[in-house]
């Protein structure tokens, strides 16, 4: 049986954890209260979220992987962009869940499948670059950052200055499934969120220490532009049978870049230009 819990991060917003290495966010306001992703979809994550919820609440998912996006399947209605949608659906089974939560939970092959959230059936609400969720003494609005997907999405919550990543920038951004952008085209993402930040103090992310400095931004700003000038360190990186590249050195007992600084990229050789 899954156990989920939360700890308080601003004054609005809780992290929720469940099961593997993906947490989710809930953003309680006055009157509404927002779920940002929904992690594997392993366990009653509704059941907990309805326990801890004071209002109403919506679901968005930052975007369509299978660690944000599983546990959908509870609910009636969900915001996520149209562009990943299909890709959603490609990463939705109860066995590509299985291979990812391994890594985390060895003996998740003993678990019963009836633990598992379904697929989704319900309606898909396009979560739109401009949109603004008001919840009553607090706000939730919406930016497109291509780049990890094309449908990936963060949302600002400006009255806590902090902002929820997903997985738009990260310590270790990948750059090399089939659904990425190319390292140009991030490029402008990371510019917008870098243009943002006079809006933020806080970088909220889905993975690890599920927290980084303002600085991680312009760290991967930095880490793009030596990918596209040829002069990263290129390190080889296969992944889930992709052949890809560290853009930095890394210590591989932690994965974290071997100089200390946080950004990073994992890029493959057509997701350059």
């Amino acid at each position: 049986m899954t156990v989920f819990r939360r700890e308080q991060i601003t004054e609005h917003i809780r992290r929720v954890f469940g099961a593997g290495d993906a947490c989710m966010y809930f953003i309680q306001g006055r009157d509404k209260a927002l779920l940002i992703d929904t992690a594997y979809g392993l366990g009653d994550l509704k059941a907990y979220i309805d326990s801890i919820a004071l209002t109403p609440y919506e679901v968005v998912v930052t975007h369509g992987h299978a660690d944000h996006a599983n546990g959908i399947g509870q609910f009636d209605q969900v915001y996520m962009n149209r562009k990943d949608i299909d890709l959603y659906y490609s990463r939705s089974s109860i066995s590509i869940r299985r291979k990812l939560l391994r890594r985390t939970i060895p003996d998740i092959d003993t678990v019963p499948e009836k633990e598992f959230i379904p697929v989704f059936s319900g309606t898909f609400l396009d979560l739109e670059e401009g949109m603004r969720f008001e919840l009553g003494g607090c706000t939730a609005e919406v930016y497109s950052a291509p780049g990890h997907t094309e449908g990936m999405m963060v949302l600002l919550v400006p009255e806590d200055r902090a902002c929820l990543f997903g997985d738009a920038c990260g310590e270790n951004t990948f750059l090399f499934r089939p659904e990425a952008s190319t390292v140009a085209q991030y490029r402008n993402t990371l510019h917008k969120l870098l243009g943002m930040q006079d809006r933020y103090d806080r970088i909220l992310r889905q993975h690890g220490t599920c927290e980084s400095p303002l600085s991680l931004v312009e760290e991967n700003l930095r880490t793009a532009d030596l990918i596209l000038e040829g002069r990263d360190d290129h390190i080889p990186f296969e992944y889930d049978g992709f052949h890809a590249f560290f853009a930095h050195k890394t210590d591989p007992s932690t994965g974290k870049r071997s100089d200390g600084v946080s950004g990073n990229i994992i890029y493959s050789e057509d997701k350059i230009h």
